[in-house]
Protein backbone atom coordinates (compact mmCIF):
# COMPACT_ATOMS: atom_id res chain seq x y z
CA UNK A 1 0.00 0.00 0.00
CA UNK A 2 1.18 3.57 -0.70
CA UNK A 3 -0.04 6.26 1.29
CA UNK A 4 -0.26 9.90 -0.73
CA UNK A 5 -0.93 12.86 0.66
CA UNK A 6 -2.92 14.46 -2.24
CA UNK A 7 -0.12 16.11 -2.95
CA UNK A 8 -0.26 15.70 -6.85
CA UNK A 9 2.96 14.70 -7.75
CA UNK A 10 2.02 10.41 -7.71
CA UNK A 11 -1.45 11.02 -9.05
CA UNK A 12 -0.93 11.00 -12.80
CA UNK A 13 -2.82 8.54 -14.65
CA UNK A 14 0.80 6.97 -15.60
CA UNK A 15 1.90 6.55 -12.38
CA UNK A 16 -1.61 5.03 -10.89
CA UNK A 17 -1.99 2.47 -13.83
CA UNK A 18 1.78 1.56 -12.99
CA UNK A 19 1.06 0.71 -9.39
CA UNK A 20 -2.26 -1.11 -10.02
CA UNK A 21 -0.32 -3.48 -12.91
CA UNK A 22 1.90 -4.15 -9.66
CA UNK A 23 -0.97 -4.49 -7.20
CA UNK A 24 -0.19 -1.88 -5.03
CA UNK A 25 -3.19 0.17 -3.87
CA UNK A 26 -3.02 3.81 -3.00
CA UNK A 27 -4.39 5.26 0.33
CA UNK A 28 -5.10 9.29 0.00
CA UNK A 29 -4.59 11.10 2.92
CA UNK A 30 -5.78 14.45 3.46
CA UNK A 31 -3.33 17.19 1.88
CA UNK A 32 -0.86 18.75 4.76
CA UNK A 33 -1.84 16.13 7.96
CA UNK A 34 1.56 14.96 9.13
CA UNK A 35 -0.65 12.67 11.42
CA UNK A 36 -1.90 10.20 8.81
CA UNK A 37 1.33 10.30 7.50
CA UNK A 38 3.22 8.97 10.60
CA UNK A 39 4.37 6.11 9.54
CA UNK A 40 6.25 7.53 6.49
CA UNK A 41 7.01 10.06 8.52
CA UNK A 42 9.19 7.80 11.14
CA UNK A 43 10.12 5.81 8.12
CA UNK A 44 11.76 8.99 6.29
CA UNK A 45 13.35 9.72 9.94
CA UNK A 46 14.71 6.58 10.25
CA UNK A 47 16.51 6.81 6.80
CA UNK A 48 17.71 10.45 7.44
CA UNK A 49 19.25 9.52 11.23
CA UNK A 50 20.96 6.28 9.40
CA UNK A 51 22.50 8.59 6.75
CA UNK A 52 24.03 11.00 8.71
CA UNK A 53 25.23 7.96 11.14
CA UNK A 54 26.44 6.09 8.43
CA UNK A 55 28.54 9.44 6.64
CA UNK A 56 29.74 9.83 10.11
CA UNK A 57 31.10 6.89 11.08
CA UNK A 58 32.57 6.02 7.50
CA UNK A 59 34.25 9.63 7.55
CA UNK A 60 33.17 10.05 4.02
CA UNK A 61 32.03 13.90 2.70
CA UNK A 62 28.15 15.33 3.23
CA UNK A 63 27.94 15.76 -0.41
CA UNK A 64 28.23 11.18 -0.68
CA UNK A 65 24.74 11.30 1.56
CA UNK A 66 23.11 10.42 -1.95
CA UNK A 67 25.02 7.28 -2.06
CA UNK A 68 24.91 6.53 1.78
CA UNK A 69 20.88 7.05 1.37
CA UNK A 70 20.83 4.20 -1.71
CA UNK A 71 22.82 2.01 0.99
CA UNK A 72 20.83 2.44 4.13
CA UNK A 73 17.63 1.89 1.74
CA UNK A 74 19.15 -0.96 0.49
CA UNK A 75 19.99 -2.68 3.73
CA UNK A 76 16.10 -1.94 5.31
CA UNK A 77 14.50 -3.87 1.89
CA UNK A 78 17.07 -6.84 3.52
CA UNK A 79 16.33 -6.72 7.13
CA UNK A 80 13.16 -8.06 8.97
CA UNK A 81 10.29 -5.79 9.24
CA UNK A 82 6.57 -6.08 11.67
CA UNK A 83 5.17 -5.56 8.11
CA UNK A 84 6.15 -9.36 6.71
CA UNK A 85 6.73 -10.98 9.79
CA UNK A 86 9.41 -13.29 10.17
CA UNK A 87 10.66 -12.16 5.96
CA UNK A 88 12.30 -9.40 4.78
CA UNK A 89 10.42 -7.04 1.83
CA UNK A 90 13.40 -8.77 -0.69
CA UNK A 91 12.19 -11.71 0.06
CA UNK A 92 8.73 -11.19 -0.12
CA UNK A 93 9.68 -9.46 -3.36
CA UNK A 94 12.30 -12.22 -4.55
CA UNK A 95 10.85 -15.10 -3.18
CA UNK A 96 14.70 -16.20 -2.15
CA UNK A 97 16.80 -14.87 0.80
CA UNK A 98 19.28 -12.07 0.89
CA UNK A 99 22.94 -12.47 0.44
CA UNK A 100 25.42 -10.42 2.43
CA UNK A 101 28.55 -12.23 1.70
CA UNK A 102 30.33 -8.75 0.09
CA UNK A 103 28.56 -6.16 3.16
CA UNK A 104 31.22 -4.80 5.25
CA UNK A 105 31.00 -3.34 8.20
Amino acid sequence: MLNLDRGGEYQGAKFVNYLKSKGTLQKLNVHDTLQQAGVAERHNRTIAERIWALLHVSGLHKFLWGEAARHVVWLLNRTTTKAVEGMTPFEVEFGWKPNFKEVRE
